[in-house]
């Protein structure tokens, strides 16, 4: 669960300016210069080429929350599933960038909504949009068939992934619809545990609701009660302490 999300997205991104090739129809892409990206598509330019930072020109476009350089490149024969360089898709770059309508877009052409790559541990889209995405995206995933329960190298789920960023929206959305609420992920990692790192008595409240188990330790031995007077957070200690008594 300790990915840096800065990191994965600088490396998703790879460069702000990945031009020194003077690969035009990146360059276009990034202007958001529709005309113009229509008239090197109709003159045969490839859709298909990376550039110098291994993204093809859907990746780039999905990654600029682009859509309507989404819908000419899969209009001229981009391949929706083509990875960058190193093994993301547009759909994953996509539900980090939160690019709502390019997502549905290249799902609505057959994106493969579970794909995996090991350049970020072998997370799902659904996995990547779980921290700081909007509601919309996990419905729009789901809608699509994405996996609620996937795992990740980490162990860490959707919603153990929603917890820990303090996403609320998201994480009640998962907990509604039933996710699993008991797991310990690869580095000790469990519901209430996250949820009361988050500082967020909202949080804490919610996963009590759901009734998330209590009784795992950290790594270090530490006690779920132990987590909650370190929050230094009143409420959240009050809560967690009545939810034990129970």
């Amino acid at each position: 669960m300790r990915h840096n999300t800065h990191f994965i997205f600088l490396l998703l991104c790879m460069s702000i300016s990945p031009f020194a090739n003077a690969q035009t129809i990146f360059e276009v892409i990034d202007a958001k210069d529709h005309k113009q990206l229509k008239e090197l598509l109709n003159g045969g330019e490839s859709v298909s080429q990376l550039n110098e930072n291994g993204m093809t020109p859907l990746y780039m476009a999905t990654l600029r929350n682009d859509a309507e350089a989404v819908r000419l490149l899969l209009t001229h024969g981009a391949d929706v599933n083509g990875p960058s360089k190193n093994g993301i898709t547009p759909v994953l770059v996509g539900s980090l960038a939160n690019a709502k309508e390019p997502l549905r877009i290249l799902l609505e052409n057959g994106a493969d909504v579970n794909w995996r790559s090991e350049a970020v541990g072998n997370q799902q889209a659904i996995r990547l949009a779980s921290k700081e995405g909007s509601l919309e995206l996990i419905k729009l995933l789901m809608d699509y068939g994405a996996d609620m329960e996937s795992s990740a190298n980490d162990g860490g789920t959707p919603l153990l992934a929603a917890v820990y960023g303090n996403n609320i929206e998201v994480a009640r959305y998962f907990f509604e619809n039933g996710a699993n609420t008991d797991l310990v992920a690869r580095d000790g990692e469990t519901m209430i545990h996250e949820a009361i790192k988050t500082g967020n008595p909202e949080m804490v409240r919610l996963a009590l609701e759901y009734n998330v188990p209590l009784h795992y330790e950290t790594p270090d031995g530490q006690s779920t009660w132990q987590l909650a007077k370190q929050s230094g957070n009143a409420e959240i200690k009050e809560m967690v302490k009545a939810s034990l008594k129970e």
